[in-house]
Formats: C-alpha cells, sequence, structure tokens
C-alpha cells in the first residue's frame, strides 16, 4: 500500500468532519471560567479533548474491528488499509498527548482528563452493545470537554457553578442524542455482530422517540443554562438557540416520519445535521465568554469545514460509497468472509 493511501486510510479514521466540535465544547468550558484573557489555557482546553477525540477514534475502531467486519468491511482496518496494531498504537500516543497536556494543567484537569479516557475505553470496550448504557456513556464525554476546560482556567467559574451543571448537562444529553442517531443507522450490522443497541433490543420506534425526548431536554436545558449565566450577551446565545433548533427540526422531523422503519441513508442524513447543529450549540457557549465576534469567527469557518468534509468523506466511510441516494441497506458480510 502506497503513503498516500496510508494517509487516506488514518484521515477516514479521523473523521475531520466530526472533529472540530470537542475542542470548541473545551473552549466553552474555559471562557465560562473566565480563561478569555489566557491564550496558552485556550489553547490547552481545545487541544485535549481534541487530541482524546482523535485518540477515541482510533481506540473505537481498534475494538469495533470485528464488527466493522461484518457491517462496514469497507473501513480502515477491515478493508487491511490499516493495521490494528497502528490503530492501537496511534490511539495510545493521542491519549499520551492528553495526559501531557492534562498533567501541565494541575490535579483538576489530570482527573478530568482520566475520566475522559476512561469512558472512551468504557463506550468501546463494554457499554457501546448495552443499550442506553452505552449512549449514555458516550454523551458523558461532552460534558466531561466542557468541565476539562473549566479546569483548564485554574480559578471558580465567572458565569457561576449553575450555569456551569446547566451546560455540562446539555452536552451530556446532545452527545447522548447524536450518539443515539448513529445507532440508528447502523442497526443491521449491530444486530449481526450481537450488539444490544437500543434500536437493537427496543424497537426504531422507541429509540426515535426516545432521541425526540432527549432532544427536547437539550433545548430545554440550554435555555436555562444560558439565563442562570451570569456572563455573556443572553440575548445573542438566545438567538444562537434558535438556529440551534432549527437544525434539530431539520435533522429529526426526517426520523419521526420514518420511525417504522428508519432508511440507512436517512438516519446517515439526520446525523450530518446534528454535527452541524452541535458546532452551532458549543459556539453559543464561547459567545458567552468570547463574543459575537469570536462565536462567528470561528463558528462559521469550522461549519463550512465540516460540510466540506461531510460531503466528500461522509458517504463513502459510512456506506462503502460516495452516492447514498436510495441506500437503504447494506449487504452485510460475514466476518470469516474477511479474513
Amino acid at each position: 500500500m502506497g503513503f498516500g493511501a496510508a494517509v487516506r486510510a488514518h484521515v477516514e479514521t479521523w473523521r475531520p468532519y466530526t472533529l472540530w466540535y470537542v475542542g470548541l465544547v473545551g473552549l466553552g468550558g474555559a471562557v465560562l471560567a473566565g480563561a478569555a484573557g489566557h491564550p496558552w489555557r485556550l489553547l490547552a482546553a481545545w487541544a485535549a479533548p481534541t487530541a482524546g477525540w482523535l485518540g477515541g477514534h482510533y481506540l473505537g475502531d481498534y475494538f469495533d474491528r470485528r464488527l466493522d467486519a461484518i457491517g462496514k468491511p469497507h473501513r480502515p482496518i477491515p478493508s487491511g488499509r490499516l493495521s490494528p496494531r497502528v490503530a492501537r498504537t496511534c490511539g495510545v500516543l493521542c491519549m499520551l498527548v492528553v495526559a501531557v497536556i492534562a498533567v501541565l494543567g494541575g490535579w483538576p484537569t489530570l482527573l478530568a482528563a482520566v475520566l475522559g479516557v476512561f469512558g472512551i475505553v468504557a463506550y468501546s470496550r463494554w457499554a457501546k452493545a448495552r443499550g442506553i448504557a452505552g449512549n449514555l456513556v458516550r454523551g458523558a464525554l461532552g460534558a466531561i470537554a466542557l468541565v476539562y476546560g473549566v479546569c483548564v482556567a485554574g480559578t471558580w467559574p465567572s458565569s457561576g457553578i449553575a450555569a456551569v451543571v446547566a451546560l455540562a448537562a446539555v452536552f451530556w444529553l446532545h452527545d447522548t442524542t447524536s450518539n443515539l442517531v448513529g445507532a440508528l443507522r447502523d442497526v443491521e450490522g449491530d444486530r449481526a455482530g450481537g450488539y444490544g443497541t437500543l434500536p437493537v433490543r427496543r424497537g426504531m420506534p422507541f429509540a426515535v422517540w426516545t432521541v425526540l425526548a432527549l432532544y427536547l431536554a437539550v433545548i430545554g436545558v440550554a435555555v436555562a443554562g444560558g439565563l442562570l449565566s451570569a456572563i455573556g450577551d443572553r440575548a445573542a446565545y438566545l438567538v444562537t438557540l434558535a438556529v440551534v433548533a432549527a437544525l434539530g427540526v431539520l435533522a429529526l422531523a426526517p426520523l419521526v416520519r420514518r420511525r417504522a422503519d428508519v432508511p440507512v441513508v436517512v438516519a446517515l442524513r439526520s446525523h450530518e445535521v446534528l454535527v452541524l447543529e452541535r458546532l452551532v450549540l458549543a459556539s453559543a457557549v464561547v459567545g458567552l465568554g468570547l463574543g459575537v465576534g469570536w462565536q462567528l469567527g470561528l463558528a462559521l469557518p469550522l461549519a463550512a469545514l465540516t460540510w466540506w468534509t461531510q460531503s466528500a468523506m461522509r458517504s463513502r466511510h459510512e456506506l462503502g460509497t460516495s452516492r447514498p441516494s436510495g441506500v437503504r441497506s447494506r449487504r452485510l458480510i460475514p466476518l470469516e468472509d474477511k479474513t
């Protein structure tokens, strides 16, 4: 395999269309805690969650390699374009980067980082196959990223502890929601691989209604978090939440309409919209601490980059094709056919 093909396999594993969100959440936590005037702290609040996110993708694909060989044989590891050993090594190296940055920040950041790494491994190794518990463990990583950012600031949150708790709950709920939407897309492969996700256990309609309930909670708690904040432009924050809610409707309405049997391509498109929507949500928190100018200056180019990389890579990575229109399900390839 050539150098270019190897690089492409790594880039596919990074999923660059998801890469910018978690760093923005960490940055939001730091500015909520008053780190706006400390560039190195802001950089650390962005860098550690981002490195952990990358490491989570490598380790997640390593732990899921047998499941992917059944449902997604085109992905880097089961297709042979990325060896399991290399994926594991890259994941561990990313976690070492997280550890170094966290140690430099003191024991609060180290504790938050340990929780994050534990959550990444627990999700891939145990929780993913165990219904809503897996979605909640995965969702907790968003809340941990916000708390990590708060810890990086090294001061009592200037926005108020109640606001921080509410906004941490927002990202926990939201990441649980988006992870569950991802599970809607993977029902056939998860069932074939013996993974008892919520839609596999309880059926598609129950899972879709759970997604809707979680998302309504996201919006409600997000409004409360903004109103509780002692800093920032609340009007701009609420306007941003209105944009978030509109994107949420765009993402979830097709799932509700097709809830009896959600086609793979519908679930994929819904998740793609949520990937953009959560960037806007994270930018709302950044705006509370840095102002609308910084919020737009970060959110707009990151959203454009996310849209472009999703258009270029997402369907191929998830479905094995660059032309997803009309795709309803993928052929399941038994594990023994790939070995």
